[in-house]
């Protein structure tokens, strides 16, 4: 069998599990007691903070009454591969414990919703942009290692169409800062015109005349899902928050974003902003420093 995405495969067999305790009519403390775990144990695994074992796998389908040998075979194949390693292990020196939570659910998510006030949001940043940002707050190696993840992140989610729907708003502050000069900036602007015309791609830009609109204050990432909890990533100058326990919050944000979304501008006229700010910064090709040129993907 093809190596799955682990992520993808331990959500496949929580939500199982889920549907299965569901159907049998138990709650989880009732689960937790027939099998003398405790309850946050079987909080953790339908959550997905941890995985589960194949003997614990069988423990619960038993209990559950799942007699169907495929089923029972197909769960036990994804539990395996759902304790290997993560896609983005070998970067796990520049990848945080909340951002690593992030990523396990960033590309099996339905929709995903990314706003930044002051920069342009990561999954849509050229190499170039990125290394200007990281010039001088980092080692090279360490840089080199953000810009690789970056670029497998974008792989995943911004070039792959059966991902997750994406929906962007960029500031115009992002637009008109110089990150890494003129030249940098042209690429960038291009790459965000490029970005709009994919199909799976809503790219929305906040004017100025926008004022204080809703999301201005915090840049934060919202993930949706059909069929569980949706989720919040916030990044700050000094630390990063994953929510996905209290749904409140999430709704919150994704209601401030609506919003700001109905200030923004759309379509053709987001591309048409972009082309005028384009229009102001002088002609120039962007480079990327030699020692991230090779950076593997």
């Amino acid at each position: 069998m093809t190596s799955k995405d682990p992520a993808v495969e331990r959500r496949r067999v929580r939500l199982a599990l889920r549907g299965f305790r569901n159907e049998a009519g138990l709650n989880q403390p009732e689960v937790a007691s027939a099998l003398s775990w405790s309850p946050s144990k079987v909080i953790r695994i339908e959550g997905g903070s941890v995985g589960v074992s194949v003997t614990d796998l069988r423990a619960l389908l038993d209990l559950y009454r799942v007699t169907d040998d495929e089923v029972r075979e197909q769960l036990e194949e994804a539990t395996r591969e759902s304790r290997k390693p993560p896609w983005w292990s070998p970067y796990r020196d520049v990848v945080n414990p909340q951002f690593a939570v992030y990523l396990g659910f960033e590309s099996v998510a339905d929709e995903l919703f990314a706003y930044d006030p002051t920069f342009v949001p990561g999954l849509l940043q050229t190499e170039a942009y990125t290394c200007a940002l990281l010039r001088g707050r980092h080692s090279e190696e360490r840089s080199a290692a953000i810009v690789a993840l970056r670029r497998e992140r974008q792989d995943r989610v911004l070039h792959e169409s059966t991902g997750p729907k994406l929906k962007f708003l960029v500031d115009e502050a992002a637009l008109r800062r110089w990150i890494g000069g003129p030249a940098v900036m042209r690429e960038q602007l291009g790459h965000l015109k490029s970005v709009a015309a994919f199909p799976h791609v809503e790219l929305g830009v906040v004017p100025f005349t926008a004022g204080l609109h809703p999301v201005l204050r915090n840049g934060s990432v919202a993930l949706t899902f059909k069929d569980d909890d949706d989720v919040l990533f916030v990044e700050g100058p000094n630390n990063a928050l994953t929510t996905r326990g209290d749904q409140d919050i999430v709704v919150d944000y994704l209601t401030k974003f609506d919003k700001s979304r109905a200030e923004a501008l759309s379509g053709t006229a987001a591309v048409g902003f972009i082309d005028e700010v384009l229009a102001q910064y002088p002609q120039g090709h962007a480079t990327t420093p030699d020692s991230l040129r090779d950076t593997p993907s």
